[in-house]
């Protein structure tokens, strides 16, 4: 019997590392690969692995950027000391014999201990992270995976001839296409996200801002609130929940977006790739607080496409919010038009291209 060939992923913390890192890991998991998961224990990676049958290991890397001295120094020792745990519950032969995809954040760090096989970079923002840059300034990266083109782009500036750029897209899955069904007179339905731990603003100003447009029934509604934030949000829609959902976590996202005429969402790079793959329309807010502003250049590719548009967090949030959604309910022909445009973008199977590039290195 010949043994399953092995590869080891990396990604833990945010969903926008851990979801895309999954998808990957399952197309390897229906090719017959052993796959070893080098995580931490503040992300949902580590239930997922559990849940794939993949061995998971767990080390105590964290951010350092912006932190003061002594947390920096803290985050030091555990980067050595994650070292050294990979080291030693890893196998040996394993390290020497397979290829590592690392999915950005600090976990990412854990390649500069994989000394001998090949390592593989999939970004999935258009401005790449901190630990991103650190790996290909040190030439630690063979090949990177980009999530946009605008993410290929960026790491030109680098002129690392001998690194392969891939434009990828980001491994969000098969989602189906909406088609343009919307109903001038039907209520405008409106989906709101703020990624996988929700959003704080969005969940306190958006409920007031729709809040008019409820009381009119001209309005729909489904929101995600993020986990611990339900019983909140639904107190602020309490007078108008015949026409709202409210879900801490959305499982089943393909149907939010083939339901939704509009979504009102952060602009994380898998959101924005999931609202490219669906053919949504999405009024993004990027977080104001991001490092390098990464968010709005995400929310930026589709607005310089003319299919989307940004709304920044602002004294003026709520009216501009507020006096958009009088505008579309007024003129539906505002979402054909970006709906048209988003259109043109090539969609990519990221998860297969991935996989062929990685799988080459074996051959």
């Amino acid at each position: 019997m010949v043994n399953p060939k092995n590869i080891y992923i990396v990604a833990g913390g945010t969903g926008g590392h851990v979801f895309p890192a999954k998808r990957v890991a399952q197309k390897y998991l229906e090719k017959g690969f052993m796959i070893n998961w080098i995580g931490t224990s503040r992300g949902p990676e580590k239930k997922i692995c559990k849940e794939l049958g993949i061995n998971f290991i767990q080390v105590p890397l964290y951010g350092f950027r912006g932190k003061g001295f002594f947390t920096k120094l803290k985050a030091l020792l555990a980067f050595f000391l994650s070292g050294l745990i990979f080291i030693f519950k890893s196998n040996i032969f394993n390290r020497l014999n397979s290829p590592m995809i690392v999915f950005g954040g600090y976990v990412s760090l854990i390649a500069f201990f994989y000394f001998r096989g090949p390592v593989f970079l999939q970004e999935q923002n258009t401005i790449p992270g901190s630990v991103s840059r650190l790996l290909i300034s040190t030439n630690k990266v063979s090949k990177i995976f980009c999530g946009f083109e605008t993410t290929k782009n960026f790491f030109k500036k680098y002129n690392k001839n001998f690194i392969d750029l891939v434009n990828t897209g980001n491994p969000v899955g098969k989602i189906k296409e909406k088609e343009n069904n919307i109903l001038d007179s039907s209520p405008l339905k409106i989906l709101i996200l703020g990624g996988s731990q929700g959003s704080m603003f969005l969940n306190e100003s958006v409920p007031e801002i729709l809040e008019e447009f409820l009381e009119k029934k001209i309005v729909k509604v489904k929101h995600q609130t993020g986990f611990k934030n339900e019983a909140k949000v639904l107190n602020a829609y309490s007078a108008y929940l015949e026409n709202v959902t409210i879900q801490e976590f959305i499982s089943d996202m393909e149907s939010s977006y083939l339901w939704a005429d509009i979504v009102i969402c952060r602009s994380g790079a898998l959101t924005v790739s999931e609202i490219i793959a669906s053919r949504s329309v999405g009024i993004f807010v990027p977080i104001k607080a991001s490092i390098d502003d990464h968010q709005k250049e995400n929310a930026n590719y589709l607005k310089s496409l003319n299919a989307s548009w940004i709304l920044e967090e602002s004294d003026s949030f709520n009216n501009e919010l507020r006096n958009l959604i009088s505008e579309i309910i007024d003129n539906r022909n505002l979402i054909h038009e970006k709906r048209r445009n988003i259109r043109l973008i090539e969609i990519k199977d990221a998860e297969s291209t991935i996989f062929n590039e990685v799988n080459a290195w074996y051959k």
